[in-house]
């Protein structure tokens, strides 16, 4: 979720699922050089949520993200949710006939961990490990899936500073996910100086020789207790802070033929949830439909809302961006 290097996500509904999802997160994180202690914990944490999915859920999905600073691990599922989730934290309370220690332990070995369940509407579960120390007052993460069946995703985003971008290739596959990694890529290299405008028509020229897509940008500024949003195609953005407001995005494909590139600006405030979608995620969410949800980790706000919202014919990202 934070702006991940590596990342899968895996279809959890048998045993043998939770095996492979084992796997597949430590061999990641092993390649990328984590201590065998760091292993250890992950590899307990992993296979605990993956258990639950098939043993309280009947299933549901895996999701794994790994960057420089993070290892993180989301499972989410449209199961029978929880009743009473600090009940369900203790040691010593089960619903499948097991001793009941899986949560808690969790908890115990993240060093980051938050929920959401509903009765009869399913369960988001997030754990996530620091590689490095970080005193970050924005707390940021986002989910990208891949259109059924390719193994690249045309959507990408990225944060820098307190500048996030999402960029939405043109169509899906190989080529969208071209675009995407451009985007990415020119993104990440610039000068947090340069005017937001500036940067788009920069990525307008770079993207030339690709097929083009949308992209938006948005920079957050605390002190200013403002948000500016700059876009262009189908990237939406909403702003929550009780209600739902929409930012406005230009007309175009970057990369081929856009409007005036216009930044818009907007009030930001410490309950402010900066939330930014593809169009891969249906436009109809609302956090307020949520009762607690603006309050949680931005990690399971992004499992939500995907869970919900994801139009199963596109890439689809979410990225979510709060205070800490």
């Amino acid at each position: 979720m934070n702006d991940a290097a590596l990342q899968f996500n895996l279809a959890v509904s048998h045993s043998a699922h939770v095996d492979a999802a084992r796997r597949a997160a430590v061999n990641l994180a092993r390649d990328a050089g984590v201590g065998q202690a760091l292993l250890d914990r992950l590899t307990l944490v992993v296979q605990e949520m993956a258990r639950n999915l098939v043993l309280h859920a009947s299933g549901g999905e895996m999701l794994y993200f790994q960057d420089d600073d993070h290892l993180q691990l989301l499972a989410v599922d449209r199961g029978p949710g929880m009743q009473d989730v600090a009940r369900c934290l203790s040691d010593s309370f089960s619903t499948a006939g097991t001793m009941g220690a899986g949560l808690g332990a969790i908890r115990r070995q993240a060093d980051t961990f938050d929920l959401y369940s509903v009765p009869g509407q399913g369960t988001v579960l997030f754990a996530g490990f620091d590689l490095h120390e970080r005193n970050d007052p924005l707390q940021v993460a986002g989910i990208s899936t891949p259109y059924p069946g390719e193994e690249s995703c045309g959507d990408a985003w990225a944060r820098k500073g307190n500048r996030l971008m999402v960029c939405d290739g043109l169509g899906h596959g190989h080529a969208a996910s071209l675009v995407a990694t451009r985007a990415r890529e020119i993104f990440l290299q610039h000068d947090l100086n340069l005017p937001q405008e500036t940067l788009l028509e920069r990525m307008h020229h770079a993207l030339a020789s690709t097929r083009g897509g949308a992209v938006a940008l948005a920079e957050v500024l605390p002190q200013q207790a403002e948000v500016r949003f700059c876009a262009m195609g189908n990237i939406l953005g909403v702003l929550d802070d009780g209600r739902s407001r929409s930012m406005v995005s230009g007309n175009g494909t970057v990369g081929y033929r856009i409007g005036r590139i216009k930044s818009f600006s907007y009030p930001w405030s410490p309950s402010t949830v900066l939330l930014m979608a593809s169009d891969g995620i249906g436009t109809r969410f609302n956090l307020g439909a949520y009762p607690g949800l603006a309050s949680r980790h931005p990690a399971v706000i992004a499992g939500v809302l995907q869970r919900d919202f994801r139009r199963h014919n596109d890439d689809a990202t979410l990225v979510v961006l709060k205070h800490a």
